[in-house]
């Protein structure tokens, strides 16, 4: 920040990113103090959330002016003087703006911009702000992603975001003592379980870790256990009516009161999940859909909508990535505990949902329009009136037994989510297929065996969801379910368990997911009508045929295949003992040129030459295709967006996979090597193979196992080995790994992970 050459002349903004009590201003205060001698005029001003250029700007100049006018001690008067004192001026933003660029003309400065919230908002202060060649600086802080990046998009040395992480479990418990009981102590015995407790829900926020601890500062001695924990299991009121806490509770709540409407409902509407659930993107989004926060817009479909509201809450820092996958996209999410206090508040407030079994004391209005079961139902659940309900979701396995047999007084009901409860039985089914305006079905990892036929009767049904079931099929009536979207099936004691479909798949023209479809020798017709599923985007089929790759069904799937144009996502596997059914894929009279996942399962003839153009392709996973290695990076180095590939079982002939130095990956950033037995007993990479490659997953078997030109994978963040853990090549490859870590610089090593079986 504060180096000085040609290019560092130029004015550079550095924007802190990161949610709100995270000590985004703090450190950017911290480092002007450090850097007072660097520069000769410093001024810090934060921005009005709903900030107004015509109506705002003079009044942000003039705060600036105020501070940049330099300032010394007259040491006879021991009074602050101003050397150059303002005076009387013309507040007009012109006049200001011009005053500014005069004072600022010949001097080194650095001004904090503190809480940006809109990107308009700091277009307006940018160009009043002089780059006058001189190594000045502007620090930005904001709580959302797209206005840091657009702060520092004009920087001659790229982006300076700096993300501000939570604070780590032992410097948390540092802070939190030193506030409650001062340096150099300690916490006593009796009251570090509810300490650990406070800091868990403070989950590393330093506003939030001071604010309680300032709360429980008189409350210090052997027997403050019982206040202790009345804090910690009430910090939801505890902001609403402490004025200790009220600072906290703003700025949290500034976050969520700054969400356009729209985002607001979807924001709220996580307060249904319990607190440290970490619940999947597909559920949420669907969800949504569902439940009609998601409006209609021109070119976009729901899902497309939906999408880009979730990314926009991350964006605003308003939820917390669970699984983050290769390309930085977080296909799991959950909400802060403190943002969840938050927005639990609002929702009980307006009657968004109603929670029991939870800390939150269940419903406090005689409509209930959505009910979340967290706990115990206890008794006055009995007594609710369900007729307004219009979603029910459970997150307690057991106990539900009760409620699930009322099922049919949920008249009004369009989400049903019971996913791993234990208590759905078959004979519950009868009433599930009578709730006639449901939408979103989950019935995920529950203990059902049978669907009846009368599920075909649920007019509106968009999501279907039968994964980690006892089910066995489908009845031929789901052919009913037009305006289904989202269907998918597997048996968690049978993997061999695939969705069978009836003739008259060509009617459910909305689906868009259609996953683990069994394709038979004789299903010529049912392949047929797969290319009239205009809107599918992920299509997952197994192949259990007999003979030649020449057979109708197969020409018949290609067809299809290249019939689809939206399709993003393919999965083709290949459960016979033939040779050479996955050889369909060579002849597709229209190749899917837009596809960004592919899965091949199966023996194959080599990569089709269509692969190769498949510029739009991020992730490849291979099985069973029993090629040498050469032909398998040979093709997909090619690919100009290829973030991951994954190399299942059989995959590669060679007793060697090499990275050659001719195969330059320009992006790959993953490679997975997992659950393969023989071959290849080494993994090569040579100089400049795979230079971006920042995470290697290798799987070692009982036979030997090796990696070398682990020094050319000069991007690699992290390294994890998965295998028995008496195994020798593992324990040998673990101890290279470490080796080669250690050798290099502190900011290039990278992380060794072991995970044994």
């Amino acid at each position: 920040m504060t180096h000085e050459n040609q290019l560092d002349k130029k004015l550079e903004v550095f924007s802190i990113l990161g949610f709100g009590g995270l000590g985004k201003t703090t450190l950017a205060v911290e480092v002007c103090r450090r850097l007072e001698e660097e520069f000769s005029c410093q001024a810090t001003v934060t921005v009005l959330q709903a900030f107004d250029a015509s109506k705002d700007m003079s009044g942000l100049l003039l705060r600036i002016l105020h501070q940049v006018v330099k300032v010394k001690r007259d040491n006879e008067q021991n009074c602050m003087q101003e050397e150059d004192p303002l005076g009387e001026i013309d507040s007009n933003v012109d006049n200001l703006a011009s005053m500014l660029i005069q004072r600022l003309a010949d001097k080194r400065y650095l001004i904090v911009i503190d809480d940006v919230w809109t990107i308009s908002a700091w277009d307006a202060i940018r160009c009043k702000l002089l780059d006058n060649n001189n190594s000045s600086r502007i620090i930005v802080t904001t709580r959302i992603e797209t206005v840091a990046k657009a702060c520092t998009l004009a920087n001659a040395w790229g982006d300076h975001i700096y993300r501000v992480k939570p604070l780590k479990l032992e410097d948390s418990k540092t802070l939190f003592v030193n506030r409650v009981f001062g340096p150099n102590n300690v916490c006593p015995n009796d009251l570090e379980t509810a300490m650990d407790g406070i800091l868990k829900k403070s989950a590393g926020l330093p506003l939030a870790i001071v604010s309680i601890a300032s709360l429980l500062a008189s409350y210090k001695t052997p027997g403050s256990l019982e206040m202790w924990t009345r804090i910690c299991n009430s910090i939801g009121s505890q902001m609403e009516s402490n004025p200790t806490l009220e600072g906290m509770r703003q700025s949290i709540t500034l976050s969520y009161n700054h969400l356009p409407h729209h985002l607001k409902a979807c924001m709220m509407y996580l307060s249904i999940f319990p607190e440290d659930y970490v619940t999947s993107k597909d559920r949420l989004l669907n969800r949504w859909i569902a439940e009609g926060l998601i409006p209609e817009k021109r070119g976009l479909t729901l899902e497309e909508v939906a999408e880009s509201y979730y990314d926009e809450l991350f964006s605003r820092n308003m939820i917390q990535p669970g699984q983050v996958i290769y390309d930085g996209s977080a296909i799991e999410c959950r909400v802060h505990d403190m943002m969840l206090e938050v927005i639990v508040s609002k929702a009980l407030e307006v009657n968004f949902v109603s929670l029991i079994g939870s800390r939150y004391g269940g419903s406090s209005h005689d409509t209930v329009r959505r009910l979340s079961i967290h706990g115990d139902l206890g008794s006055n659940i009995e007594e609710t009136s369900m007729r307004h309900v219009r979603s029910l979701s459970t997150f307690r396995p057991e106990g539900q037994g009760k409620l699930l047999d009322r099922l049919a007084e949920f008249t009004l009901l369009r989400v049903l989510d019971l996913q791993d409860c234990k208590d759905v039985k078959d004979h519950h089914m009868k009433h599930v297929c009578r709730l006639f305006f449901l939408r979103f079905l989950n019935l995920n990892h529950t203990d059902i065996t049978l669907l009846p036929s009368q599920i075909g009767e649920l007019q509106h049904l968009q999501t279907l969801w039968l994964y980690g079931t006892l089910l066995n099929g489908v009845p031929e009536s789901v052919i009913n379910l037009e305006k289904l979207e989202y269907f998918g099936l597997s048996n968690r004691k049978d993997w061999r368990v695939l969705l069978r479909l009836p003739r008259g798949l060509g009617k459910m023209k909305a689906l868009e997911g259609l996953l683990r479809v069994d394709i038979r020798e004789g299903d010529t017709e049912l392949a047929k009508e797969m290319g009239d599923m205009v809107q599918l985007r992920r299509l997952g089929i197994v192949l259990r045929c007999t003979g030649c790759s020449d057979k109708p069904v197969l020409r018949e799937i290609g067809n299809s295949i290249g019939r689809i144009s939206s399709i993003r996502q393919i999965s083709v596997e290949d459960m016979s003992e033939d040779a050479n059914n996955m050889d369909f894929l060579h002849h597709l009279p229209s190749p899917p040129l837009l596809l960004r996942h592919i899965t091949v399962g199966g023996k194959i003839n080599g990569f089709p030459d269509w692969m190769a153009s498949l510029t739009h392709l991020v992730h490849i996973e291979l099985w069973w295709i029993d090629m040498h290695g050469d032909d398998i990076y040979g093709v997909l180095y090619k690919l100009p967006n290829l973030l991951k590939i994954t190399l299942d079982r059989k995959c590669c002939k060679d007793e060697e996979l090499v990275a050659r130095t001719t195969f330059k990956f320009p992006v790959l950033k993953e490679l997975a090597i997992v659950r393969d037995n023989s071959t290849p007993r080494v993994v090569r990479f040579e100089q400049g193979a795979m230079g971006k490659l920042e995470k290697l997953m290798v799987r070692f078997c009982d036979q030997e196992r090796s990696l070398a030109g682990i020094d050319n994978l000069t991007s690699l963040q992290e390294v994890e080995l998965v295998g028995k853990k008496n195994t020798k090549a593992l324990q040998v490859a673990a101890d290279q790994l470490k080796t080669e870590s250690q050798s290099r610089q502190e900011a290039e090593q990278f992380k060794v992970v072991l995970k044994y079986e």
